[in-house]
This record gives structure tokens, sequence and C-alpha cells, in this order.
């Protein structure tokens, strides 16, 4: 493959090390999701708090088998085009699959994170200003009163912002990724220590293990009164949820442009965050079956409630939990726009992309203002078409169900990479460092990353359209819900575009400039 040269980047811009990796990765990975997500596992699993644990336990083999896979993919010192995960496919997938995932890795999947995690953040600053509403079941729900074109607004300035940060300051984001670690890793923390002390003095009573209800937690189906189908049913359904928690790690991988080592400071990153990441999914989990609480929210008032706080210290400790949440998507956020814009400065260095010669004029003096102007104009696009729906609905069920595409579609692309790489491992074609499990790892992942696709797609938004066809409920925090076969046509739709994407933009390219250096991916 001809490609164009990358830009190199100025010797005075300001390096990632390894610890400013970890934390990009946990900021990316952590996002909003584990804050409420045992909420749904809790109803998929009867409320049983042992099979919360199993189904917990399973997510993470398989998303730590994923990270081991990729490690000794990643190990091969060929050159290749793209950065992150499109480089990684085109050494072990050839031309093909990575040209596939060059163009549809910051084109879909960034553009669409940054956009969506962009809105939640938006969502989280109004919030703080709203007052949670506690459930009959114990549980606290956090709804915005304010009507969607405001959250619209809001949440396009703080991209806007992010990308202008990235756009000047490495440093800045950065920092911006630390403070925004350190806000996540604080309340998950203690949730986990003062779940298990609060449990404990309370004799776990309330406890998601204990078969005996009380007032604020509903009667628990135990184990020996649910058939094994319906477990192995709730697992099932847990585990695609529960693996969307763990997906962006790669992210890690798109800024290798900015790194002092990067061919070994991204293994290094994706081996030390992901530990870190399933560990503390696994203390906040622990934390909340202990004291029967389904929420962050609703576990931070159990707790003033036992340190005898009235309703106002109540308030005051969700405005703050808001607060946190609110800082950490601002992480988020960041995360996901370091990884949108160097995945696209990426296609605009080697002119795979459409419009790259025009924006990459942009980028001779300073390095990824080019990516980051492409980022900008695409995202804005994409807000604006997200944003009709949106306020004509007034509610975020638009954003909520769209979240979730890029992470379920790229699940098929991580099986795929990842059994390349198996077949590498024995045919020896490009040389990486081989790890004698590499095949027990790589067959787990691909089990575990396929199921998650399938299950999906193929069930939730396909054959229970024609079983129960159950409305699908959709939105984070003004959402509503939505007829299941609705919610399937978006779903399929977007799957459409997705596959479609990598062929329209080399067609749009080949009618643009005749002559262009690139091999088109039909080639």
């Amino acid at each position: 493959m001809i490609v164009g040269k990358q830009n190199k980047p100025n010797k005075t811009t300001a390096k990632i090390g390894l610890f400013s990796s970890i934390t990009i990765l946990i900021s990316a990975v952590v996002g909003i999701g584990i804050f409420f997500k045992n909420k749904s596992i809790l109803n998929n699993n009867g409320s049983d708090g042992w099979w919360v644990l199993v189904s917990w336990i399973i997510a993470v083999i398989i998303t730590l088998t994923t990270a081991l896979a990729f490690a000794e993919i990643i190990s091969s010192d060929k050159k290749h085009d793209g950065s992150g995960l499109a480089g990684w496919a085109y050494k072990i997938c050839g031309h093909r699959v990575g040209r596939f995932v060059l163009i549809v890795m910051p084109l879909f999947y960034f553009i669409f994170k940054l956009v969506d995690t962009s809105f939640f953040a938006g969502e989280a600053v109004l919030l703080v200003f709203n007052k949670p509403v506690t459930s009959s079941d114990g549980s606290v729900t956090m709804t915005i009163q304010q009507n969607t074109y405001i959250i619209v607004l809001v949440a396009y300035a703080i991209m806007i912002a992010f990308i202008a940060i990235n756009t000047f300051s490495t440093k800045a984001a950065k920092s911006i990724s630390w403070v925004a670690t350190l806000c996540k890793f604080t309340p998950l923390i203690l949730i986990g220590i003062l779940g298990i002390t609060f449990g404990a003095l309370d004799g776990f009573n309330n406890s998601f293990f204990h078969i005996v209800a009380s007032n604020n937690v509903p009667t628990i189906t135990t184990t020996a009164s649910r058939s094994t189908s319906d477990v192995a049913l709730g697992i099932f359904a847990s585990l695609p949820a529960l693996l969307f928690t763990f997906d962006s790690f790669l992210t890690v991988g798109n800024a290798a442009v900015s790194m002092e080592k990067p061919d070994k400071q991204v293994p290094r990153a994706i081996l030390i965050g992901i530990p870190i990441v399933a560990a503390l999914y696994l203390l906040v989990t622990v934390g909340q079956l202990l004291t029967g609480q389904r929420d962050v929210y609703a576990f931070f008032e159990y707790v003033v409630g036992k340190c005898g706080g009235n309703d106002n210290a109540k308030m005051i400790i969700n405005i703050i939990v808001g607060c946190v949440i609110m800082l950490s998507l601002f992480g988020s956020v960041n995360a996901m726009t370091i990884g949108a814009v160097r995945s696209i400065q990426a296609g605009i260095d080697s002119e795979n992309i459409v419009g790259a010669v025009i924006f990459k004029r942009w980028g001779k003096r300073k390095p990824l203002r080019a990516g980051c102007l492409y980022a900008l104009v695409i995202s804005s696009i994409i807000c604006g078409l997200m944003a009709v729906p949106t306020i004509i609905l007034n509610s975020d069920s638009v954003y909520d169900g769209v979240s979730n595409l890029p992470t379920l579609f790229f699940f098929v692309v991580y099986a795929t990479v990842v059994l390349f790489g198996l077949i590498n491992h024995y045919t020896h074609k490009i040389e990486v460092k081989r790890m004698k499990i590499y095949p027990i790892i790589a067959i787990i992942s691909i089990i575990g990353c396929g199921f998650a696709f399938g299950y999906n797609l193929f069930y939730e938004f396909l054959g229970r359209c024609f079983i129960d066809n159950v409305n699908v409920k959709w939105g984070m925090f003004k959402g509503q819900s939505i007829d299941r076969s609705i919610a399937a046509i978006i779903v399929w739709i977007a799957f459409i575009i997705f596959m479609a994407l990598p062929f329209i933009n080399d067609l749009c390219i080949a009618k643009i400039r005749r002559q262009h250096s690139q091999k088109l991916i039909w080639q």
C-alpha cells in the first residue's frame, strides 16, 4: 500500500507517558454506566446477588482475555497504515479488514461515541440542578426537567470545548485525564469500602446475597426457586451490557502518535489498566450487593441515613454525587476526543478518508489541527441530525439507543482481529511475541465478543420482534419506552450504514480524485 507521510509531532509538543496512557484508558472505559449498571443486571438475575457476581466475573474474564489477545497482536513491529486498532488490523488481517477498520473507527465509532458522551455530559451538568426521585423499590431515579434543546446546546458547547483543548494543548488533555480518573476512582472505591463496612454493621440484612426481603429491597428470587434456564438466561442477558462497560479500552492505541514509546507503552497501558478497571467494577458491585442498593444515588442516601443524616444531608450528598458523575463524564468526553482526533488525523495524513486533502492543509504547521477540524465538522453534522428527533420527542432515547451501537458493532471487529491473530499464531506470517496460552484466551475472547454481538443484533433486535415484541426502554435521564420493532429498524439501518461506510468513503475518493495513492477497499 502506498500511503502519504504522516505528520511528525512537533518535538516541543508534550508527550503522553505510561501513567497518562493508563488514565486515558480508564477515563475512556469508566463512564457513567457503572454508576447505574447493576440495577438492570439485578433485574436480569432475579435480584440474586450470587448470579450477578457470576455475570460480572464472566464479563471480566472475556475482557481480560481480549486484552491479552491484543497484547500479542500489538507486539508486532511491522510498519502499518493507521493508528490503534486500524493499524493492528492492517498488519494481522490484511488490507481489506484493515482499511474497513481504518474508515469506520474514526467516522463511525469515535464520532458517535464523542457525540453521545458529550450529550450525557450535558445532561450531567443539568442534573446538578435537579432533585432525584426515590422509587418504591428504594432506587433513585434522576430526571431532567429542562427541555432537550437546552441539553443539546450544553452538550454541543462541551464537545467544542474539548475539541479545542485537544487542538491547542496535549498537556491540558493529559491533565484532564488525571483529574477525571481521580474523580471516578474516589466515589467508586468508597462504594466498595463503605458497602462492605455498613453491610457488615447491618448484619447484611439488606444484602442481595440474603434470602430475607427488607422494606426497601424487593423480595429476592433465590437460586433454589429459579430454574436452570432462568439462571442461564439472566446471565446471557447481562453479559452484553456488562461487556459494554469495558469497551473503549483500545482507545489508548489511537494516542500512540503522541506517546513516548508507543510499541511498549500501549500494551502495558492495556494490561495494567484493564485489571484496575475490573477490580474497581467488582468492588463497586460487592458494595452495592452487600447493602442492597441498586445505584450510586441510592447507595449514598443509604450511607447518609445510617450515619443519622436528614433529608438535607441526603440532598447535599446527591448534589456531590451529581458533580462527580459530571466530572467523570468530562473525562470520558476528553478520552473520546483524544481517540477521535488522532484516528481521524491518521486517516488524513495517509489520505484514506474522504476530504483528507482539503483538511490536510490545516495541519502543516501544528500537529492534530486537521484532525480536530475534521472531527468538529463531522460531529456537528451528527449532532444536528440527532438533535431533531431528540427535540421533537423531548427525550434522550435516541442518544441512549445509538450510544450502544458503536460498541455493539465493534464486538464483531474485535472478534475478527483476534481470530486472525489466532491464525497468525500458527502460520507465523507476521512476527509477534507469542504467548503459549494465546489459543485459549483467543477462543474465549472470540466466543465472548461474538456472543455479545449476536445476542443483541439477532436476538434482541430481530428474534424478539417476533417472539414478544416488548417495548425497549431507551433513555438515561429523560427516556421513554420505544416499540421494539421501531428500535430494531434503527439498529439495523445503523448496522447497514456501518458496513457500507468504507465503500461509500472509497467511492467518493474514486469520484473526486481520479488519481489517488491509496488502495481502495475493493482493490
